[in-house]
């Protein structure tokens, strides 16, 4: 078939074109009632049985009812539906916050006046080409006017089975056009479509945020449980045959260290696996904080650091928020410690202040001075978290010592999440 005659042939014998000659005529029934209250109102007037003010109370009337049909709240949702299904148009769903607010629905209500208007010109065409078709189809054969009878009317049939397959080919075109239409008038305005990017951001947003936590969790407490295993391994090989007892000791070290960072692995796994409400599986491990320290010291004691330690204050009163982020930072300076300095001596200063959290740890550099083989991550996730908590942080060498001094405001915390 050629091309030509396929683009004659597809709209007949497609149900789209039918379904949208449907959508058309409901329109024009839409019509109805507006046109009999039209001619209720016409008719008032010719007879005279009303007066001036009575007229005018009847224009009120009907024009409020004729309007707020086409105002009512869930007319669009229905005229979205109308249009995806009958007219094949592929209207994007409108954002719920704003679907009955007043320009949507001043929107909705342009939509049916333009299908009455379009359904009532259909209705009009289709009520001349039937009749007409059928007389051009029974003239040769019988006497009908104003059309001719006999030869003169041999052309006549022929006209009479074009007229219904051109009003099928027009109706197949408006309704693609209103089809088009329908998506810029009942789709999504362009405030509806930027709220809608504004919330697809906001989720983005929130999905890199918890990526970014999960992978400081990730690499602090794992980083930190695999830099000690490392010295610890390395120790005990050195002095493997000549004491055992140290060699017995870091072994359970380097267990312990693995029994930890597999608890963490275990939570931040738990954690991808929540559902959207974020709800915690109750049988995941809690995250550690400030009440923790002491195992995390007894921990850097058994990979052979040195350790000063001074806690001032109460590490019980500090938001749980902060007491997480905190711990981690202490974790995040010993670990950086060990693997950049080797066991140095490490002092850690903890000083909990009405309104402010500091945490300041201190170590040699060791043999390679500042220089850092890392790729910084460590350094940055302080940075973020203590950004998070609207803190400061100070990180840095001065002349043989590395200090890490960080500030975290207590006051406010409590409103805050991780």
């Amino acid at each position: 078939m050629s091309r030509p005659l396929r683009l004659l042939v597809a709209p007949l014998v497609s149900g789209l074109t039918y379904r949208r000659f449907v959508h058309l005529l409901l329109g024009a029934v839409l019509l109805l009632p507006y046109l009999g209250l039209g001619a209720l109102f016409v008719a008032s007037v010719n007879e005279g049985g009303l007066d001036p003010f009575g007229v005018m109370l009847l224009l009120v009337a009907a024009t409020a009812a004729a309007v707020g049909v086409a105002l009512v709240p869930g007319v669009r949702a229905l005229e979205i539906t109308a249009a995806r299904a009958l007219l094949g148009a592929p209207v994007p769903d409108p954002e719920p916050a704003r679907s009955d607010a007043w320009p949507a629905r001043r929107r909705a209500a342009g939509w049916l006046l333009l299908n009455l208007v379009a359904g009532g010109l259909t209705a009009l065409v289709t009520l001349a080409v039937v009749p007409a078709s059928i007389g051009f189809l029974i003239a040769p054969w019988r006497e009908l006017t104003p059309f001719p009878t006999g030869v003169r009317a041999a052309w006549l049939p022929v006209v009479g089975l074009l007229l219904p397959l051109l009003l099928l080919h027009a109706v197949s075109a408006a309704g693609a056009v209103l089809g088009r239409l329908a998506v810029r008038v009942l789709g999504p305005s362009p405030a509806e479509r930027m709220a809608v990017e504004l919330t697809r951001a906001r989720e983005a947003e929130r999905a890199l945020a918890e990526r970014n936590r999960l992978a400081r969790e990730l690499h602090d407490s794992v980083g930190h449980a695999l830099t000690v295993t490392t010295l610890q391994a390395g120790a005990a090989t050195r002095v493997l045959g000549t004491d055992p007892t140290f060699v017995a000791g870091a072994l359970d070290a380097i267990a312990e260290a693995g029994r930890s960072a597999l608890e963490d692995l275990d939570h931040v796994l738990g954690l991808l696996r929540d559902g959207p409400d974020g709800a915690a599986e109750p049988d995941r491990a809690p995250v550690p904080d400030l009440g923790d320290l002491e195992a995390l010291l007894a921990g850097a004691r058994s990979a052979g650091v040195t350790l000063d330690v001074e806690v001032r204050g109460p590490t019980d009163a500090v938001p749980r928020v902060v007491s997480r982020e905190a711990y981690r930072i202490v974790q995040e300076g010993f670990t950086n410690a060990l693997r950049h300095a080797g066991p140095v001596p490490v002092a850690v200063r903890v000083t909990v202040g009405p309104d402010v959290l500091e945490l300041e740890l201190t170590n040699p550099l060791g043999a390679h001075g500042s220089s850092r083989t890392g790729g910084g991550r460590g350094l940055s996730g302080m940075r973020e978290r203590v950004h998070v908590l609207r803190g400061d942080l100070v990180a840095g060498s001065g002349g043989r010592v590395w200090q890490v001094l960080a500030r975290l405001p207590l006051r406010g915390s409590e409103m805050m999440t991780s």
